[in-house]
């Protein structure tokens, strides 16, 4: 038996070894790392009863760390403890989740939880094998999931390209591209005015990818770290096409 805590956080993770130590002591002992490279390997290696991931840490995120140890062992129990529930890591966690098989046993919580909650979630997420969420997020983990092209898709709204580029970045056909941002934009706009009086106003009256920008930044499914990343890998992205671009014969 042991326990993994993956947090770069140094008073945080000291006050978590102490919850765990004084109030779980059976299940020890207690491994601690600071990044999510160090959390695959010694949760591979070792097989703990229980880790315990923050999401942002450096390396890897708790939430790629989670997804490379449930490749290699599909029952690890994983608690993501997190100040940033951000949906986008709700979402790709869900996912996660469905897409392994058996479906492991996980719980989310905000970290900001009273001590007596965070004790439960753990006893029930080690020790019953029950899947815990936190409250505040159940509404999160109930909504239309995003499939990969959608998450990558808002990315690529809200760092400005056009449906011509993300064609060309998905492989996909115009056509293609305008039909899976029409499913997106469904998802995101449950209360949508389709079908109603208001339908041929709203249509007119807001763009809908602005607004679906709102939507992510409100809910969540963007927010600066992964956009960061995403300007990175995209820039390197816009060189290689462009060359290629500059290559096709234009026509006379």
């Amino acid at each position: 038996m042991s326990i993994l805590i993956a947090e770069d956080n140094e008073a945080q993770r000291r006050y978590l070894a102490k919850l765990l130590t004084d109030n779980f002591g059976s299940h020890l002992p207690l491994m601690e790392v600071t990044d999510g490279e160090a959390a695959v390997s010694q949760a591979i290696e070792h097989r703990p009863s229980l880790s315990i991931f923050d999401i942002q840490m450096p390396k890897l995120s708790g939430v790629k760390a989670a997804r490379a140890i449930w490749r290699e062992v599909p029952d690890a129990r994983i608690i993501f403890w997190t100040q940033f529930p951000h949906e986008i890591y709700i979402n790709e966690i869900r996912k996660m989740v469905r897409a392994t098989d058996p479906q492991p046993t996980y719980g989310f919580i905000h970290k900001n939880n009273p001590e007596e909650r965070f004790l439960r979630f753990i006893s029930a997420v080690l020790e019953d094998g029950a899947d815990m969420i936190d409250p505040a997020f159940k509404d999160s983990f109930q909504r239309p999931l995003l499939t990969e092209f959608e998450t990558e898709a808002l990315k690529f709204l809200a760092l400005g390209l056009s449906n011509w580029a993300i064609s060309r970045k998905c492989s996909l056909s115009l056509r293609g591209v305008e039909s899976r941002l029409a499913t997106l934009y469904e998802k995101l706009f449950p209360a949508h005015s389709a079908g109603t009086d208001a339908e041929e106003y709203d249509k007119l009256a807001f763009n809908p990818r602005t607004r679906a920008f709102f939507e992510a930044i409100r809910r969540g499914l963007i927010n600066n770290d992964e956009l960061e990343k995403s300007e990175s890998e995209l820039t390197e992205w816009l060189d290689r096409d462009r060359k290629k671009f500059r290559q096709i014969p234009k026509q006379s």
